[in-house]
């Protein structure tokens, strides 16, 4: 656990600094990305599906990015993408695309391959619209901070 709480607070700090986050607001990004993958992990423990989970945990980095951004003065969603990476469905995403490079070029018409791949592709496509929603969903019903500008 500590490994991963490790990858996702520097996958996060990264992608922060690749998009130019402020100095300031970095120790909260990781804040939100270790609260995010302990509510997932901590769902997933009990028997939840992984979209559920994800969805969950992006409701809590939508939330406390609220908090964030009205102490610190800096958008919402700077501590909301840096932090939500952590939660992008890799294994799936590269399950389905190697999935659908086996089925485009082999030519092969296996009906199980073909399943897998629409199993994996409905997953990722699932999980990434968890994130979207359990982000913006918060800050659509807080009008306070719904139209805030620097």
């Amino acid at each position: 656990m500590i490994s991963n709480i490790f990858i996702a607070t520097s996958i996060s700090i990264a992608f922060a600094i690749l998009f130019n986050a402020p100095k300031r607001a970095l120790l909260p990004i990781v804040f939100l990305a270790i609260i995010a993958l302990l509510v997932r992990t901590y769902m997933l423990s009990y028997a939840q599906s992984i979209e559920f989970s994800t969805f969950m945990a992006s409701l809590c980095i939508g939330i406390i990015s609220i908090f964030f951004s009205s102490k610190q003065n800096i958008p919402i969603l700077v501590y909301a993408i840096s932090s939500s990476i952590v939660l992008v469905p890799t294994i799936y995403a590269y399950k389905a695309l190697i999935g659908l490079l086996q089925i485009s070029t082999n030519q092969i018409m296996d009906q199980v391959l073909i399943i897998q791949t629409l199993h994996y592709s409905l997953k990722t496509w699932f999980i990434f619209g968890a994130i979207a929603i359990g982000i913006i969903l918060p800050t659509q019903f807080i009008s306070k901070h719904r139209f805030k500008i620097l």
